[in-house]
């Protein structure tokens, strides 16, 4: 079977302005930051948060660091980055994990 990039869209972390975020996925982590805007925006200023299920994972001071993080900790399904106090996120895909 061949591969064809013309069907298939990359797996690469894309932040929202430069790309295309679905917007069901992570829909759980969007509504934890919605909900949690102000708080986290107090908590983490000018962080770039890694947000997984209903919780903060990590808090990094470039989205960069926060991609990396996300591939390092090995999270499955993927996790929701957003720099406090912004609506703008970065879509990390899931890390597939052999086994």
């Amino acid at each position: 079977m061949r591969s064809d990039s013309k069907l298939l869209p990359a797996m690469e972390p894309k932040c929202a302005s430069g790309g295309y975020v679905v917007r069901t996925v992570l829909k759980e982590e969007r509504d934890y930051y919605e909900g949690n805007f102000d708080q986290l925006r107090h908590q983490y200023p000018d962080q770039h948060l890694v947000i997984r299920g209903q919780r903060v994972i990590g808090a990094y001071p470039s989205c960069d660091e926060a991609i990396r993080a996300v591939y390092a900790k090995g999270i499955k399904g993927g996790a929701l980055v957003r720099k406090s106090g912004t609506r703008e996120d970065t879509l990390v895909p899931p890390v597939l994990v052999g086994g």
